[in-house]
């Protein structure tokens, strides 16, 4: 079974186990795990566990829910992850049962440059150059999957680094943002905005085939009218989504 155990205060070495779909954590006495700090909301973040997964997902508290150093509204939680509500640090730890095979990895790692098997074959030349859950991600975000796209990107953002890490994390956070959107969440929509209208302006003009000020005036175009309304405005269901629409092989820097 899954767990949190405290990594810093007077705490240390306590063990929260994981044992329900949803364990919320905060300073209210209902808490399944009572953490009393001024800084600590009442209900500052919920570990859920769906389709064999883990999320930490943050309950809109004042000072933030932050996964290994960075404030996140959802995110997957790995073996060794770091949480973060106010002065308390926990470590997520698997049970030995839910560790991933190494054959997971080598699979992963042998297939990452494999275009899609239902792409078009006018588009294989073009986007076999980039890994394959790179492009799943794309589709599933064009679909307004974006649960769907968050995960798939996650798994090669793990693997990633320099640029291309800030890049993944980027269409992570899109992702992210626009499902809090699907479900009427303003201020985790906006929170998400901030995060991606923040990488973009520290990424390069296009990266991955992706012209990056195209998806930038997209993204902030969409968000523009959430930004002057009030949060609890009630979001118009039919507006046109973002869309990631590669660059031609003529009109890419394939340097990039």
């Amino acid at each position: 079974m899954p767990f949190l155990r405290f990594d810093s205060g007077p705490r240390t070495g306590e063990q929260v186990p994981l044992d329900k779909n949803k364990v919320t954590f905060g300073r209210a006495k209902t808490a399944d795990c009572v953490i009393s700090h001024p800084t600590v909301s009442r209900e500052h973040f919920v570990v859920e566990r769906n389709n064999g997964k883990v999320f930490l997902v943050d309950r809109g508290s004042e000072n933030g829910t932050h996964a290994n150093g960075e404030r996140v509204s959802w995110v997957e939680l790995n073996d060794g992850d770091k949480v973060q509500a106010g002065p308390f640090t926990l470590v997520f730890v698997e049970s030995e049962a839910e560790q991933p095979s190494s054959s997971v990895g080598l699979d992963l790692q042998e297939h990452s440059e494999l275009p899609l098997e239902d792409e078009p074959a006018s588009e294989i030349t073009q986007t076999g150059l980039y890994p394959r859950h790179y492009l799943q991600g794309i589709e599933h975000f064009n679909k307004g999957q974006y649960f769907d796209a968050h995960e798939v990107w996650e798994e090669i953002w793990l693997r990633s680094s320099g640029d291309t890490k800030v890049f993944y994390q980027m269409l992570i956070q899109a992702a992210v943002g626009l499902h809090h959107y699907e479900r009427g969440n303003a201020r985790g929509a906006l929170g998400m905005y901030a995060n991606v209208v923040d990488k973009l302006s520290k990424l390069p003009a296009a990266l991955m085939s992706l012209d990056l000020n195209e998806f930038s005036s997209q993204f902030k175009s969409f968000f523009a009218e959430l930004l002057e309304k009030d949060t609890n405005s009630v979001f118009p269901p039919d507006r046109p989504r973002p869309q990631i629409r590669l660059l031609s092989r003529e009109t890419t820097d394939w340097s990039l």
